[in-house]
């Protein structure tokens, strides 16, 4: 016994500790130069911003196919080329044939021609909104405070103008609520809320006289460009995916406020005054005026690619389950001017990601029990298209789907200009990793948590709350899958100052903070892939 236990300990210790080592020289296989290499293509201006229905993302598809087929993945599309095509209509505001008319007893009909964006989107038809108009301050309720835009004022089928944020100070920079600046996207939230609940057949909203703004136009006419373009995904079996039955949030002029308001002997101004000097609402019907809404516009349809390949798993009862890794390689093209939105961190570091795991995979003697999947998906930036057709359509069945690991802007850590920038931003530093998901499934959350211990790494989870004002956990691709109940872990290193700018370029990685964001992302992939148990599902989203 004494002879034999030395030469039976060492094999043990053998079939344990090897799956180790092979996970430590595939991390090591995960280098900077390749991460370089593909992200200097994919964030280069030859691609052009790589935006959904041109030619840079095709162009960037067929990168990524090439490289899939390079690797060694499988394709699992009918087609055998990882491409997996769906269609997105798309309308464009014909401003020749929009415009909003006010009507008012004694009176000749006003037009105004100033450009309005509505939210959510009209779909791709025109739209006509008629009805009386009722002016609601702010349009909040806040019981805290004891400001009531709405008491004592029907909205029931009426279209409501409303400002945005809340009451100001003197200058328009501060708020009066508890002396804290408002974030403008929980003001409307926590709005839309209020007043979509009693049932108006629309909401304005205009900037505030104190913003200095007049139209979204002044902020950034890309954004005005984008809100201009209504998109839906066009599914095989439905047909055009129906719309929000809701009412619509219109975003107007401030001229168009003004001739709403024209004839009422105040302007929104002194409105605004009167609101913020008393903290009290100026809230009122106007009698006798009407409003027609009429937009018009004109549709395309394009036809744009995801990209899937596969590695089987090794593991007879196991091979069929399925851990899907996911990142967006689209972007938002250029501006006016013809600069390019390179898209770097957002999201050609996630694509380029998925590119080196898959190799790293590929590296190993033995495939992981449960199968591999690598889907780069396209249509993120205008609405999460690509991941909501793929969750609808997948290309293994949903059932196998154990998991998906979605990486979205993994290249970035915080710097001294992001810290003194003043926004509101999410960028993490050092070792620190955004993470949201795992809230349906303890088993995954404990994966998690247990590879960023691995990795020497910390989790930031201050926005993993469904409920987070910001609402991160529904703003990338892993929200489509967890719909599906499938368990979803996202990471990301948070937005930064270049977010969404023409100078989110490669030169701006920080290839240090990427290397080890991909190799995390690997050794989870890896942790969930030979996990021996089934990844439960014991808070599902379709009971949230």
């Amino acid at each position: 016994m004494k002879t034999i236990l030395p030469a039976i300990t060492c094999f043990v210790c053998f079939i344990v500790i090897s799956p180790v080592h092979a996970q430590k020289r595939e991390l090591r296989s995960i280098e900077r130069a390749d991460l370089e290499t593909h992200m200097k293509f994919l964030a280069s201006d030859e691609l052009q911003g790589r935006a959904t229905g041109e030619p840079g993302l095709d162009i960037a598809a067929r990168y990524l196919a090439v490289q899939a087929a390079r690797i060694g993945l499988q394709p699992a599309d009918g087609d055998r080329d990882y491409l997996q095509y769906y269609s997105i209509l798309e309308g464009e505001i014909d401003w020749n044939g929009s415009a909003v008319t006010i009507r008012e007893q004694g009176r000749d009909p006003v037009v105004s021609q100033d450009h309005f964006f509505v939210l959510p989107s009209a779909g791709h038809d025109s739209l006509v909104i008629e009805g009386e108009i009722v002016f609601a301050g702010y349009g909040i309720m806040d019981e805290k405070n004891g400001y009531n835009d709405l008491e004592g004022i029907d909205i029931r089928d009426k279209v409501v103008l409303i400002m945005n944020r809340g009451p100001m100070n003197e200058t328009g920079d501060e708020a009066l609520f508890d002396n804290e600046k408002w974030n403008s996207m929980q003001c409307l939230q926590y709005k839309m809320q209020a007043l979509y609940s009693r049932q108006p057949k629309a909401v304005l909203q205009v900037f505030d006289p104190k913003s200095g703004i007049r139209s979204i136009e002044d902020i950034n006419p890309r954004i005005a460009d984008y809100l201009g373009k209504s998109r839906g995904l066009k599914m095989e079996d439905t047909g055009l995916q129906a719309q929000e039955d809701r009412p619509k949030m219109i975003l107007i002029h401030r001229n168009l406020a003004d001739l709403i308001l024209e004839g009422t002997g105040r302007d929104l101004a002194r409105l605004q005054q009167e609101i913020d000097r008393n903290m009290t609402p100026r809230s009122f019907h106007l009698e006798g005026k009407q409003i027609r809404i009429a937009m018009r516009t004109r549709e395309r349809e394009m036809m744009v690619p995801n990209v899937f390949g596969m590695i089987e798993g090794s593991d007879p009862q196991r091979r069929d389950e399925v851990v899907i890794y996911t990142a967006h390689f689209d972007h938002v093209g250029t501006d006016n001017s013809g600069a390019v939105f390179n898209g770097a961190d957002d999201n050609a570091s996630g694509t380029v990601a998925l590119i080196e795991i898959a190799e790293a995979f590929m590296k190993e003697k033995k495939h992981p029990p449960r199968g591999i999947g690598f889907l780069w998906v396209s249509g993120e930036e205008i609405g999460l298209f690509g991941s909501e057709y793929f969750a609808a359509n997948p290309l293994v069945p949903a059932e196998n789907i154990a998991a998906v690991i979605n990486l979205d802007m993994v290249g970035r850590t915080k710097t001294r200009k992001d810290a003194e920038s003043g926004r509101d931003l999410t960028i993490v530093g050092g070792d620190s990793v955004k993470v949201i998901g795992a809230l349906q499934s303890r088993v995954l959350m404990e994966i998690n948590e247990q590879t960023l211990r691995e990795m020497g790494m910390q989790g930031n989870y201050t926005y993993n709350d469904r409920n987070h004002p910001e609402r991160y956990f529904y703003r990338s691709d892993h929200i489509n899958f967890a719909r599906k109940d499938i368990p979803v872990l996202f990471y990301s290193t948070g937005t930064h100052t270049d977010y969404h700018q023409v100078t989110d370029d490669e030169e701006r990685i920080d290839y240090d903070k990427f290397l080890k964001m991909t190799r995390l992302a690997f050794k989870v992939g890896f942790n969930v892939a030979r996990y021996r148990d089934p990844i439960a599902v014991d808070n599902p989203f379709s009971l949230w």
